[in-house]
């Protein structure tokens, strides 16, 4: 399958099964977060469009790994979300071997972002993604999603505590997809991959 990126970003396609990870030849980057995190509301901001990702309040939404296109040379990748208690067993296996397969086939190929709501900081499934990341040798961003949901002091705790647990070891960004907060430097960040 040849992907062919145009002037603007647009969906490409959607793969459910390890087989059908395509190989291609541009950049790729991935956003990875726990369900409901924002990873559609931010992929959104990114592309500058509104409904180019399907956002949903419903968490688990996101079944399958979703390609975009996103100009002039990157592919950006939606990984299904993790953490939601309410989905069949049968899924969520699928969906951790669909995970797994996709970080084997990309190896030290792929620059991935972590999504972590501001609110929640990082937690245990997020820990384990990052112990996968080490594993397959995957260099990644944290990015702090829903930034806007804090007030001025929660947003220096945050600052702090990113600081304290993180030091100067990864880098970490702070978004927010509703007032575009951060999405600019998250940008030049994809486009520097």
């Amino acid at each position: 399958m040849e992907i062919i990126v145009k002037n603007n970003a647009q969906f490409l396609f959607s793969i459910a099964t390890v087989a059908d990870i395509p190989m291609h030849r541009y950049r790729e980057v991935s956003f990875f977060g726990a369900s409901n995190v924002g990873k559609s509301s931010i992929i959104n901001a990114v592309c500058n469009q509104r409904n180019l990702a399907k956002t949903s309040k419903n968490p688990g939404r996101t079944q399958f790994i979703n390609f975009f296109t996103f100009p002039p040379k990157t592919v950006i990748v939606d990984v299904p979300g993790y953490g939601f208690a309410h989905t069949p067993t049968v899924i969520r296996q699928n969906w951790q071997n669909l995970l797994l397969g996709y970080l084997e086939s990309r190896q030290s190929n792929l620059k991935a972002y972590l999504l972590i709501d501001s609110r929640r900081f990082v937690r245990d499934n997020d820990l384990n993604v990052i112990s996968l990341f080490q594993q397959y040798c995957i260099s990644f961003v944290f990015v702090m999603t829903k930034f806007d949901k804090l007030n001025k002091s929660e947003q220096c705790s945050l600052q702090a505590k990113i600081k304290e647990q993180f030091g100067d070891t990864c880098r970490v960004l702070i978004t927010s997809a509703k007032n575009r907060f951060g999405i600019d430097m998250l940008k030049a960040d994809i486009n520097a991959a």
